[in-house]
């Protein structure tokens, strides 16, 4: 008796739900024997290959669905990501493409589209994509992706976002509407709670349709000459991070026009959509409105200022994270990538213990066999092996424009901050990552 065809996908999609990719597979196969002309089997048979690491494979099957379904946006979609992992970054970057146009409202192209162009070196096509990411967030346009943060809040946001409308009032010709706006959230706040809590229609109402979107933005373009510092200590600090340090600091990283124009950047655009990641703090990444000329134009002078240690690695995220209270401080974590490097433009006269306040690095990094699950799954075994390797670590003052160059894998942390109060004090820091993570191994 031949199989139902219907009970076999099924019995497919519930195992490839499950993760159960060999019985998936199998099941998939099966329904293929029945019904040869079934595309949506291929692709999926293609999902299970890039699953298993058999990129090239999966490439095949799904462009034999392309071939038969010429507009079937998935095929398209993970085409582009298998060949990504493959590493033929032109191929992918036309794959995304034919995906967008398809489904130009697709965040997913967008955003893939931003990241590749920017491994190309071409920052105007990043920026194009990153601000079509932005709107599908946030603008007209949104699709609902941000609608959590769109629709929650807490008391620090709110009155973070208070804060930032009466600094602007005082430096932008729209006085009074950034008073009001000021008045309304603080108003909002005073009944709030400090955890995230969904806004109630009348909240919604009273703070307007703009919540926590692109009320104004501050430009950002690119500066002629140099936005990055010449570094008389270049070998030395090349020599330093090779010799098996992975973590070094140097200071007066951004020249003065650079960090003058990134701060005013900082201050005045509401770009401080994330407020849930940690407590404390809001943040902005590359595709929620941290992507400016300047930023990538740092980035790109940073490649070239230290090729021997970041020139091979493009550029594969950026935040800014802003500390709301005096004493914020984000825990022990490393990062996805190569190598990073960190950064501050609060004033320092706002670091109220200047021998503190910036970041520890242990330069020890943890072995390589150590799958990390989540902070909270390793906690025991992070604390564990930062208490063995205290003697290695490199503790790094707070300053403005100081910088922090190290390996992503190395664990850190924010060491004791002590800020002023007030909007212009908060602790600003700007992380650059470069690389993936299995390019540091290799």
């Amino acid at each position: 008796m031949q199989p139902d065809f219907n009970a076999l996908v099924a019995e497919a999609v519930a195992h490839h739900t499950a993760g159960r990719l060999r019985e998936a597979e199998a099941s998939y196969l099966a329904a293929l024997e029945i019904s040869r002309s079934h595309i949506s089997i291929t692709h999926n048979l293609a999902l299970i290959a890039a699953a298993r690491g058999d990129h090239l494979l999966a490439v095949r099957r799904l462009e034999s669905v392309i071939a038969a379904e010429p507009s079937y946006f998935s095929a398209h979609y993970n085409r582009a990501a298998a060949l990504v992992a493959l590493g033929r970054r032109s191929d992918a970057i036309r794959g995304f493409q034919s995906a967008s146009d398809i489904e130009p409202a697709d965040y997913g192209s967008h955003r893939a589209l931003a990241f590749l162009w920017l491994a190309e070196g071409e920052r105007g096509r990043a920026l194009d994509h990153f601000g079509r990411t932005y709107d599908l967030r946030r603008g007209e346009d949104r699709i609902g992706i941000a609608n959590q943060s769109l629709t929650t809040s807490t008391r620090s946001k709110l009155l973070h976002d208070a804060a930032q409308f009466r600094h602007l009032s005082r430096s932008r010709r729209d006085t009074h509407r950034f008073e009001r706006m000021a008045t309304t959230y603080e108003s909002v706040a005073s009944d709030f709670p400090l955890a995230v809590r969904k806004l109630t229609d009348n909240e919604m109402m009273r703070l307007g349709e703009d919540y926590n979107t692109a009320i104004h933005l501050d430009s950002a373009p690119e500066i002629s000459g140099r936005a990055v510092g010449p570094r008389t200590d270049h070998d030395h600090l090349v020599g330093q991070f090779l010799r098996g340090s992975g973590a070094v600091y140097f200071d007066d990283l951004l020249t003065p026009d650079a960090l003058a124009r990134l701060k005013r950047f900082m201050l005045e655009s509401t770009i401080w959509h994330d407020f849930s990641h940690i407590g404390g703090f809001v943040a902005s990444y590359l595709e929620d409105g941290l992507a400016c000329p300047l930023i990538l134009q740092i980035a790109d002078e940073l490649r070239r200022a230290f090729p021997e240690l970041i020139g091979e690695h493009p550029l594969t995220q950026a935040w800014a994270f802003k500390g709301l209270t005096p004493n914020a401080s984000v825990d022990v974590h490393l990062d996805d990538g190569a190598v990073s490097l960190n950064f501050w433009v609060t004033p320092a006269e706002a670091n109220l213990n200047p021998d503190r306040g910036g970041l520890v690095v242990c330069r020890v990094p943890p072995p390589s066999d150590w799958v990390m699950q989540s902070y909270d799954a390793d906690v025991e075994r992070i604390v564990s092996f930062l208490a063995e390797n205290a003697h290695d670590n490199l503790i790094v003052p707070y300053r403005e424009n100081r910088a922090v160059l190290f390996r992503s894998r190395l664990f850190h942390h924010s060491d004791a901050p002590h800020f002023a109060e007030g909007y212009e004090n908060h602790r600003i820091n700007v992380t650059l990552l470069f690389g993936s993570r299995g390019a540091a191994a290799a």
